[in-house]
């Protein structure tokens, strides 16, 4: 009994020293640590000014303002071919704009009566009412011969025989005439024909021309017929006749023309 408790003892003692020797290590291991760690110490105790609020916004501001502006791809166009990106600005096409003229209407623009004609068939006659009526034009249709004056004629008239013509042809080769022609047949039968001319100062030049050369030749009015259908019509500024229309009726027939005449009441 007297070991039981005396080996309780001595183990006792050896926990006691234990325990000592753990809390003075534990002791120095904490002093070491707190010799090593630099000293806390707090803001107000430094000399440090803290930036107020308004600088604070500043540099904010400052920081955003350095941010980049989106660039719009709209005025990008980057070439893959070029050493250095380039950036250029496309210039919009500008579109022409094309304005159709409509072609002018040339109307008579004083009030006065016209004939239109001759046209040789009825049928076309009745088209070109029908097309005068949409134009709110009034038409009347008549059948007429007309005896129109063409032009006029210089020549010497008609010789005896065809042989005294040719006396009179050789003298106007040796005077340098060159235009002339032996009438062969109807009324002027062996006349020598000296020219046609379509306005009188013309006709009246080339007598006078002959005369000096020692001839004695004559001028006369020539005048040609025609018969056919007329459509006579009254046109105004308000209601006229457009020169593209009269053109295309004077194409598709061969001598219709318009010709103004007097008002009938």
């Amino acid at each position: 009994m007297k070991i039981v408790v005396g080996v309780l003892l001595a183990v006792n003692l050896l926990m006691l020293f234990w325990i000592s020797q753990s809390e003075n290590q534990a002791g120095d291991l904490a002093a070491e640590r707190a010799s090593n760690m630099p000293l806390l110490q707090l803001l107000s105790e430094k000399n440090i000014k803290l930036p107020s609020q308004n600088e604070s916004i500043k540099s904010t501001v400052e920081v955003t303002a350095e941010k980049p502006k989106p660039v719009s791809p709209k005025v990008l166009n980057v070439s893959s071919e070029a050493s250095n990106t380039e950036i250029r600005t496309e210039k919009p096409i500008k579109k022409e704009v094309v304005v159709e003229e409509s072609q002018p209407k040339a109307v008579f623009i004083e009030a006065a009566c016209y004939s239109f004609g001759p046209f040789e068939k009825d049928k076309v006659a009745n088209l070109t009412i029908s097309k005068l009526q949409k134009l709110g034009l009034s038409v009347k249709k008549r059948y007429e011969t007309r005896r129109e004056l063409s032009g006029f004629w210089v020549y010497i008239p008609p010789l005896p025989s065809r042989a005294d013509a040719r006396k009179v042809v050789s003298i106007l080769k040796r005077r340098g005439v060159k235009d002339y022609l032996i009438v062969p047949t109807g009324v002027k039968k062996h006349a020598i024909s000296l020219g046609f001319f379509r306005t009188r100062e013309g006709a009246q030049q080339r007598k006078t021309h002959m005369q000096t050369l020692g001839l004695a030749p004559v001028m006369d009015e020539s005048y040609k017929e025609s018969s056919g259908f007329w459509l006579d019509f009254s046109s105004s500024a308000t209601r006229g006749l457009p020169k593209p229309f009269v053109e295309a009726i004077k194409s598709q027939n061969d001598g219709v023309s318009v010709k103004k005449r007097p008002c009938l009441k």
